[in-house]
C-alpha cells in the first residue's frame, strides 16, 4: 500500500452518550468534528464467517488506557458498543470497519485484552424463546401483549444501603419484607454512565445477593424490584395481582413427556 493510500484506524467506544476515542496512528486524529486519542492499539483479523461465534475481535492494549477503568473494580452492567472505523488519509473518507460490544477483559499478562463479539453474536438465539410449559415463561415486568405486564412502579421499593460488599447489599427497608420476597427480582441504582441493575438471586431479612457483584458503597440509593417464582403460588402472580397474564399451563403437571426417554408414550 503506498503511502498516499494509507489508512489509519478510529476505535470509538461508547456507553450511551459517553464515548472513549482512540487511534493507532502517531498523533491526534479529528474526524467528523471528533477527537481520537493517539493509543498503541493491536487487533487482530477481522473475520467474516457463517458462525457469528467465530467471528469475535480481540483487541490489546496497554493496562493504563482509561477505558479499562469501567471495569474497575468491577465491569459495568451496561454494554459498552465498539465501532471501529478507517480513515483514507489521502482524501478523509471515512469508512465503517466493524461493530460489536466489548464481551470480556482479560488483564492477567503485561497487556489488556478485549474480547469483543459482532452485534450479531450478541441477539443470536438457541431456538424458540416460549415453551409449552407449567411454569410462566413470561419475563417479569415485560409490558405488551401477551407479556407479564406486572407494574414495575406498583412494587418498587426504594432503600438507603447500611452495607454494601459486592456480592451484597443490606438495608433496612428489605427487612421490611418476608425472606425470598426480592428473589429473582432487580436491584437497580443510577450511575454516572446510566442506569445499572443487578440480579438478586437471594433475600434474607436486610440483606440481598446479587448475581454479579455491584459497586456500590453505604448510603448509595437503589431501588429493589421482588422476584417472582414464575407459578400461580403465593411467590408468584398471585403477589403482584397479576393471574389474568399468567402464561403458563399449570394443568401440564404430572404429564408424560412425548419426546422423552420412554420408548412407548
Amino acid at each position: 500500500m503506498s503511502l498516499l493510500s494509507r489508512e489509519i484506524e478510529l476505535y470509538d467506544f461508547s456507553i450511551g452518550l459517553h464515548h472513549w476515542r482512540y487511534t493507532d496512528a502517531k498523533r491526534e486524529a479529528i474526524v467528523e468534528g471528533q477527537r481520537y486519542a493517539p493509543i498503541t492499539l493491536t487487533r487482530e483479523k477481522i473475520l467474516q464467517s457463517a458462525e457469528d461465534a467465530k467471528n469475535a475481535l480481540q483487541i490489546t492494549a496497554p493496562l493504563d488506557l482509561p477505558l479499562l477503568n469501567l471495569f474497575r473494580p468491577v465491569p459495568p452492567g451496561l454494554r459498552l458498543r465498539l465501532d471501529l472505523k478507517r480513515v483514507r488519509v489521502r482524501d478523509g473518507q471515512v469508512r465503517l470497519g466493524w461493530t460489536g460490544h466489548v464481551a470480556n477483559l482479560d488483564e492477567t499478562h503485561s497487556v489488556a485484552k478485549l474480547r469483543c463479539e459482532s452485534l450479531a453474536a450478541a441477539v443470536e438465539t438457541l431456538g424458540l424463546r416460549r415453551s409449552w410449559q407449567s411454569n410462566c415463561p413470561l419475563v417479569l415486568y415485560s409490558q405488551g401483549l401477551g407479556l407479564c405486564n406486572a407494574d414495575p412502579d406498583a412494587h418498587a421499593v426504594p432503600a438507603v444501603l447500611s452495607d454494601a460488599t459486592g456480592y451484597s447489599v443490606a438495608s433496612a427497608a428489605f427487612d421490611a419484607f418476608d425472606d425470598g420476597h426480592f428473589d429473582g427480582g432487580v436491584l437497580q441504582w443510577t450511575a454516572t454512565l446510566g442506569v445499572e441493575r443487578r440480579f438478586v438471586v437471594s433475600h434474607v431479612g436486610a440483606t440481598l445477593r446479587l448475581l454479579t457483584p455491584a459497586a456500590l458503597a453505604p448510603d448509595a440509593r437503589v431501588v429493589a424490584f421482588p422476584g417472582c417464582d414464575r407459578t400461580l403460588g403465593p411467590n408468584g402472580c398471585p403477589k403482584f395481582r397479576n393471574e389474568l397474564n399468567y402464561g403458563g399451563q399449570p394443568t401440564l403437571k404430572g404429564m408424560r413427556n412425548p419426546f422423552g426417554s420412554d420408548p412407548v408414550f
